[in-house]
């Protein structure tokens, strides 16, 4: 797993996990990666410190340094209420998978009885369905529960 800090043509950051390098390579190149906040696909990774270690018993002259009680409880509240829409979604609407576009159309056409579902589809997928007028919306991926982690 790569974690990736992603900016957008709008500076927007987030994060983004991979399964390796290339798998973000494959998505950017087939515009599969949107921001979380203004949905543009132009998102690169941005320029991160590298990281790097020092002996135990050195003592770093200068230190980046923030404090922010506020700003780590409104970004955990988020990520609460984020889990919270997931397992509403998870429990109100059928998972088709990967045929969510062709299913979304087939509810728009009338050609299936109307209902709630989720899935995922492409970039082109989703300008295919706007164009036909179907309503669908990106979600930022399920946080992960790190009291669940080894």
């Amino acid at each position: 797993m790569v974690i990736y800090d992603l900016i957008c043509d709008s500076s927007h950051t987030f994060e983004g996990w991979f399964k390796d390098a290339s798998d973000f390579e494959s998505q950017q190149s087939s515009s599969m990666i949107l921001c979380p906040f203004c949905d543009s696909e132009l998102v690169t990774k941005k320029l991160a410190a590298p990281k790097l270690s020092r002996k135990s018993n050195s003592v770093p002259q200068q230190q980046q340094v923030a404090t922010g009680d506020r700003t780590a409880e409104a970004f955990a509240q988020l990520q609460d209420m984020l889990g919270r829409v997931h397992t509403f979604i998870e429990k109100n609407f059928e998972d088709v998978g990967n045929r969510f576009a062709e299913e979304a159309l087939s509810i728009h056409r009338g050609e299936r009885e109307d209902e709630n579902i989720r899935g995922t589809a492409s970039v082109e997928e989703l300008k295919q369905l706007a164009e036909e007028g179907v309503t669908s919306m990106t979600l930022p991926p399920k946080p992960i529960n790190k009291k669940k982690l080894n």
